[in-house]
């Protein structure tokens, strides 16, 4: 594409670990096995008390929830909603794009697409421990084609198309079946 550069993931985005410090009564607790294929799908409210030690993180929308853990399960979302009072497992990664150069949409996008997972999926298999896991310093080192903020709207407009075209042929293949 004319006017592409390329870049590291790193420059683009930045891993986020603040912390949940609110004291609300009643939160959503997110772990990895709650997001899949771009989905947040726990929205269930719990008593924020004696929560495990794993959930800490806030995030926002637009950002990229991301699992260390396994990255061909695919266990990775976009934030599409406001979180309020959402708190994510510390086995996610929290992604924030760096808006003024990449959209967050398309920073997602390039995040799912197959070459990538299978490539961070190699990265995780080369690491010694219980089971193949990534860091943030692999995503970061990835290297992500910019074209114009104008370019990649264009682009996360037609992949919106044809992903909203995937859901609803699924969505009438489920009726038909039924």
């Amino acid at each position: 594409m004319n006017g592409t550069i390329y870049m590291p993931v790193g420059e683009v985005c930045s891993s986020i670990s603040d912390t949940y410090r609110e004291k609300k009564n009643m939160v959503t607790l997110i772990n990895t096995s709650d997001v899949l294929e771009g989905r947040v799908l726990n929205h269930e409210r719990v008593p924020n008390s004696n929560l495990k030690g794993q959930f800490k993180k806030t995030f926002q929308r637009d950002d990229i929830l991301y699992s260390e853990i396994r990255p061909q399960n695919r266990r990775f979302a976009y934030v599409d909603f406001s979180p309020i009072d959402y708190i994510a497992s510390t086995k996610l990664m929290v992604i924030r794009a760096k808006k003024d150069v990449v959209s967050p949409k398309y920073l997602y996008y390039f995040l799912k697409n197959s070459s990538t997972v299978a490539e961070l999926q190699l990265l995780a298999e080369t690491r010694s421990g219980t089971f193949p896991q990534i860091t943030f310093s692999e995503v970061a080192n990835l290297t992500i084609p910019v074209p114009s903020l104008a370019v990649q709207e264009v682009i996360v407009q037609t992949m919106q198309c044809l992903e909203d075209k995937i859901t609803c042929n699924e969505q009438i293949n489920d009726n038909l079946v039924a």
